[in-house]
């Protein structure tokens, strides 16, 4: 039976009761999930060859597009935040205080938008820039160190907090100032579309969001799973392999479907909480005991070389010379956050009543992008000190091995290493169940008919999607078709793209349109 309240932050109770889960809804997006995942489960190879495929015409095709789509919704965010529009409440009540104050706001959207990626990425990816260089440098030079780990700062800046923060104002503005109680992606494109979001489009739109929401699932899945394996075998005396990998999975499983069925405030808030303290405590550490001085330095070299080419790295296709760099890199990766933005703008969404439109723009983009760069700044310029002192070929391990190996690798060369990787595993672990407990939550929010300020979905949805996400990634898992499925969930990111330009027309003419209504009354 259900609860028939949660509590907020403040005490406040939220309503469970009285909360409609669309069925309906519910059976089609996963019988669709299936379909997909199915042939990729029975046919690996050839699933592989396909979708590899499609992926690479993809983003050499539009990769102006993917490009074009990210500066734009920087350039928009920031124009409204500092418009007279960015005062605007996001709530009916004018004068409503936060519901979450802001620290554990900013690790719920921290946590939920980077997941246990950011660790893994932000140890090793310099190693792969290092050895392929942008701009036609030279590889495998001093000045690489540089340019290498400002790419990464890139890659995880202000322009994926944008595409992360679109939808987040598209759908709360709806939501909370025109009172659309629905939980839908579609809803955030009628200024755009018209009516022709209550037909067979507006399901379109709404089906491909639950699809890149597994997708980000089953990416956080592939890409945690090997790092926390790595990490307890390595205290264990044993060999990472699948019962390793099962072990981690069940215990994620555990936390994250207790956490979903706690609810937003007693369960997704202090598992963010936790995680963000067991996170940052790995970084301070290795910043301390590490060369301090190097890691500063290094670091705002790459912040400043970031900054200065920011524009630059933008809006590089590299037509002329077709090094394929941008294509591979930062092309996916904004595929890879337009696809996973409807995820983070409906489940930011949720935890944003009482915040105005700039608070939760400048929130996402500052604090967002600047967490980011502390772990890459960090990370990155511990294990580039290792490839420079000739204690540790980082980069060399990275493109042979891959960037599991070579993170716990890094981790191994760090005093009181097997207290560091009991804390990496349990920080892995937790993030991960803070990533699949938001997608859970998201996807009951969506599958439920109508959900007003405050309430809760269904317990009995809320737990069915945590099923749901575990179930399905960890078949693929064993099965050997996660990798296509991650691809396939990034390929959504194409018509994504159409559905975040159509979000940011439907806010612009709704904001307008209120605004000359509310001058007019006057």
């Amino acid at each position: 039976m259900n609860s028939p309240v949660d509590m907020s932050e403040d005490g406040q109770a939220q309503a469970t009761t009285g909360v409609e889960t669309n069925r309906r809804m519910q059976m089609i997006s996963l019988a669709i999930i299936i379909a997909v995942a199915l042939p990729l489960v029975l046919f690996p190879e050839a699933g592989k060859t396909t979708i590899s495929g499609v992926f690479k015409w993809m983003t050499n095709t539009f990769d102006f597009a993917f490009l074009g789509i990210g500066l734009g919704s920087l350039i928009f965010l920031i124009g409204l935040a500092f418009s007279d529009y960015g005062k605007i409440k996001l709530s009916a009540d004018k004068h409503a205080e936060p519901e979450f104050s802001k620290h554990s706001w900013g690790t719920m959207v921290f946590l939920a938008g980077i997941a246990s990626g950011l660790v893994l990425w932000g140890g090793t990816e310099w190693g792969y820039h290092y050895a392929w260089t942008p701009f036609g440098l030279t590889p495998k030079t001093p000045e690489m160190y540089t340019v290498a780990q400002g790419y990464g700062i890139f890659h995880w800046g202000p322009t994926a907090w944008a595409l992360y923060c679109v939808p987040t104002i598209a759908i709360s503005y709806i939501y909370y100032v025109r009172q659309k109680h629905i939980y839908k992606v579609s809803e955030s494109c009628r200024g755009a579309l018209g009516n022709l979001v209550d037909g067979p489009l507006g399901s379109v739109i709404n089906y491909l969001f639950i699809f890149g929401v597994l997708g980000a699932a089953a990416t956080s899945l592939g890409l945690g799973t090997p790092m926390i394996s790595s990490a307890l075998a390595e205290l264990l005396g044993t060999e990472p392999g699948i019962f390793m990998d099962l072990t981690v999975i069940l215990i994620c499983t555990a936390i994250f479907t207790v956490s979903s069925g706690l609810g937003l405030s007693s369960g997704i808030k202090r598992l963010s909480n936790f995680a963000t303290l067991v996170t940052l405590s790995i970084v301070i550490y290795i910043l301390v005991v590490g060369p301090t001085k190097f890691i500063l330095g290094l670091g705002m070299d790459s912040l400043g070389y970031a900054l200065e080419n920011y524009i630059k790295m933008s809006t590089w296709t590299d037509s002329v010379n077709k090094s394929g760099f941008p294509q591979a890199w930062t092309v996916f990766y904004w595929a890879w956050w337009v696809a996973y933005a409807p995820f983070m703008g409906m489940f930011v969404t949720r935890i944003s009543r009482g915040r105005t439109i700039r608070e939760v723009i400048v929130g996402m983009l500052t604090f967002g992008s600047l967490g980011c760069a502390i772990f890459y700044m960090v990370l990155g310029g511990y294990g580039i000190n290792l490839q420079m002192t000739e204690t540790l070929a980082v980069s060399e391990l990275v493109n042979s091995q891959g960037v599991a190996t070579a993170i716990i690798e890094i981790f191994k060369t760090l005093p009181a290493a097997p207290l560091v990787l009991l804390a990496v595993a349990a920080s892995g672990i937790v993030l991960l169940a803070t990533t699949f407990d938001s997608a859970a939550y998201v996807m009951a929010c969506a599958t439920t008919k109508e959900l007003d300020e405050g309430q809760e979905p269904e317990r009995s949805n809320r737990l069915f999607w945590c099923f749901a996400i575990a179930v399905l990634p960890v078949t693929l898992l064993f099965l050997g078709g996660l990798k296509s499925m991650q691809t396939a969930s990034v390929i959504v990111g194409l018509p994504v793209m159409a559905i975040l330009v159509c979000m940011m027309i439907t806010t612009s003419r709704y904001i307008k349109e209120d605004h000359v209504a509310a001058q007019e009354q006057k």
